[in-house]
């Protein structure tokens, strides 16, 4: 009889046991999504550690963060959107002064919008009551 010598406490073989009883899904299933050998998904689970390719694959697969899979204390799904990651990722390409000029432009892009409606409300209100009478 075979001893099992899995890492079961290990953060990333919890998530992976997570993905196996949520997702319905097996090892081998594993193993084809990340185009790896279903002896190289034992050995995840071995050693308590996936290889960060085969995570990103698995994490694209099913619509799970990278970050989940990899046993930090993150939300399961990422409640980004397509276009939130893409500026997301663009932004992170920024030098660090840039992104502050960016958070600025930001900011400063909002307050305009809120003053804009506010003046809007204002005159809506306005012509509302002025109907009214």
């Amino acid at each position: 009889m075979r001893k099992n010598n899995h890492q079961t406490n290990h953060p990333q073989v919890k998530r992976l046991n997570e993905i196996i009883e949520q997702k319905g899904l097996t090892k081998a299933d594993m193993s084809r999504i990340c185009n790896v050998s279903k002896q190289a998904v034992n050995g995840w689970f071995a050693r308590g550690t996936i290889g960060k390719p085969s995570a990103i694959k698995l994490a694209d697969a099913l619509g799970v963060s990278l970050a989940w899979i990899l046993g930090q204390d993150v939300a399961l799904e990422s409640d980004l959107s397509i276009t939130d990651k893409q500026l997301l990722d663009l932004f992170r390409q920024l030098p660090s002064e840039d992104q502050q000029d960016i958070l600025q432009v930001i900011s400063f892009r909002l307050k305009k919008l809120d003053e804009l409606y506010d003046r809007y409300m204002i005159r809506r209100n306005k012509d509302v009551k002025s109907s009214n009478l």
